[in-house]
């Protein structure tokens, strides 16, 4: 449960340095000794950029040949991409930020600067599915590339359940059978597309409205007497997994190393509707002035191989480098549910923008069925 506990801090910008060598020790990883420092003559430094970004995503292994050359960069944090859109609206500058590919929407309306796409040198290293997609683009000119991924679906008690491989669905999310024993992460990221896809709505599960947002309400009043928990936290729901209070529970990728060294019969599904993915990377945000060698070295040195091996050792998390699966020693990637990832992104959703008027009803909704009506 530590492993998850730690990444849950990190996702909500609360990590240290410390949390960050406790998930290495924790996965494995032997040595996580920062990269020596060796400042240029010049007289710029890596201090000079500025990088906003997540609690935790400030380790230097995630942009190696940059700390190597530079040393590391100056570094504000966030927990939240709207807080941090928010702070760059009211005037904070930076030179390059961590948006995932569903807010891009919303980080383009505050200054992100174009990228020159020759410049980066490991674009067509990574996935095609995450390469390019249309939120990435503006007028033609791509603001954002991809450095990192990871899996949302659900794990179950094999001791505990009849489910098999050849049933696992999101379906069973609604199914009478295990009523009082499932749990689910308290948001409308995780509640409206799974009764999205298990209502067949595939197109794009995350932004129901109309008809087929009547029949995810209807899934999701009937979820509510099912449920026993929603939780806030992933570890809640891992403990309940574990003591067998749960048997079915969505979950996050890096959930499964956690379950494993627990011991219990448990599977990490693979639902026949698709794997919910999320898509994050890098974007040169609004500040001016930046020398671009700054700039375009610490993304490059973010998108390398050797950086995405860390984020897969470390983080449990994919990395978008195609080169660094080979890095990583066959063991840790099934450990972390990373031994296909081409073939797990083409079969996933990944999460798209929800237009704010219609996210806000999204939330109005369950908002409602949470207090019972």
């Amino acid at each position: 449960m530590k492993l998850v506990r730690t990444i849950d801090r990190i996702a909500q910008g609360k990590a240290s340095r410390r949390d960050i060598n406790k998930i290495a020790a924790m996965t494995g990883v032997v040595s996580l000794a920062t990269p020596a420092m060796r400042r240029p003559a010049m007289a710029q430094s890596g201090e000079d950029l500025m990088y906003f970004t997540w609690g935790g995503f400030e380790a230097p292994e995630l942009f190696p040949s940059y700390a190597a050359k530079w040393g590391e960069p100056s570094t504000s944090f966030y927990g939240d991409e709207y807080e941090a859109i928010e702070k760059l609206r009211a005037g904070f500058a930076a030179d390059v930020v961590c948006p995932c590919i569903d807010v891009m929407p919303n980080w383009m309306r505050v200054g992100l600067q174009p990228l020159d796409e020759s410049r980066l040198i490991y674009l067509d290293d990574t996935f095609e599915s995450i390469r390019s997609p249309a939120a990435a683009f503006d007028k033609g000119e791509r603001y954002y590339t991809p450095t990192y991924y990871g899996f949302s679906s659900f794990v179950y008690r094999t001791d505990l359940t009849d489910i098999t491989p050849e049933t696992e669905s999101w379906k069973l999310f609604f199914d009478d059978t295990y009523a009082g024993h499932m749990a689910i992460w308290d948001s409308t990221d995780a509640v409206v597309p799974i009764a999205a896809l298990a209502a067949g709505v595939t197109d794009n599960p995350y932004t129901p409205d109309g008809a087929d947002l009547e029949k995810v309400e209807a899934l999701m009043r009937k979820q509510r007497d099912l449920v026993r928990y929603y939780w806030n936290e992933q570890t809640t729901a891992l403990q309940g997994i574990t003591s067998g209070e749960v048997v079915l529970s969505f979950a996050w990728s890096a959930a499964i190393p956690a379950l494993l060294d627990s011991g219990i019969d448990f599977k990490w599904a693979q639902p026949k509707e698709g794997l919910i993915s999320y898509v994050c990377g890098l974007a040169r945000a609004n500040r001016e002035g930046t020398d671009e060698e700054l700039v375009y070295d610490f993304i490059n040195a973010s998108m390398s191989p050797e950086a995405g091996q860390f984020m897969i050792e470390a983080y449990a998390l994919g990395s978008a480098n195609k080169d660094s699966y080979s890095l990583v020693d066959a063991d840790v990637l099934k450990r972390n549910g990373l031994e296909t990832p081409e073939e797990s992104l083409a079969g996933s959703h990944t999460y798209q923008f929800v237009p704010v008027d219609l996210k806000q009803r999204h939330i109005a909704i369950f908002d409602e069925i949470r207090a019972g009506f």
